[in-house]
């Protein structure tokens, strides 16, 4: 009997068992890695330990990680789908390079792949997740 694989989220939080996938970039792209490396506890604690201390927010803001994807159990989970792509391609990301789709561990399995084709594929690289969380003096500066 063939076993199923799981849909897997492409932007997952950096956890035991989460899937290595990319790194962030200077420039904010990601950079992906081209086989599945997945993290045991003490790797997971380690890259958001040093992440945290690099700067502020978590290791997602300098890492890309997956799962699999939990559907209804995300915040992101909305209409039957994951609503971060659908945000995503409905802003100005450039997706017209899809001929030249970057080399990706999970593109079989990956939830925004299987939802929105080779379009996620092109806007993914965009996608950075923030964990930081601004202090009020960050927040009343932007405010100005």
């Amino acid at each position: 009997m063939e076993r199923k694989m799981p849909v897997l989220c492409p932007s997952a939080p950096c956890k035991e068992g989460a899937l290595l996938v990319g790194i962030v970039l200077p420039n904010r792209t990601i950079a992906y890695i081209d086989r599945k490396l997945s993290l045991d506890a003490a790797q997971a604690r380690n890259l958001d330990t040093t992440s945290r201390q690099a700067e502020r927010g978590g290791a997602e803001s300098r890492y890309r990680f997956s799962s699999p994807c939990v559907q209804r159990g995300c915040q992101q989970w909305a209409g039957g789908k994951c609503g971060v792509i659908e945000e995503v391609l409905s802003s100005d990301i450039d997706t017209a390079s899809v001929a030249n789709l970057p080399a990706c561990s999970i593109r079989n399995q990956c939830r925004w792949y299987l939802q929105r084709g080779e379009e996620a594929c092109a806007a993914c690289q965009y996608v950075v997740t923030d964990t930081a969380v601004m202090t009020e003096v960050e927040a009343a500066a932007l405010a100005v």
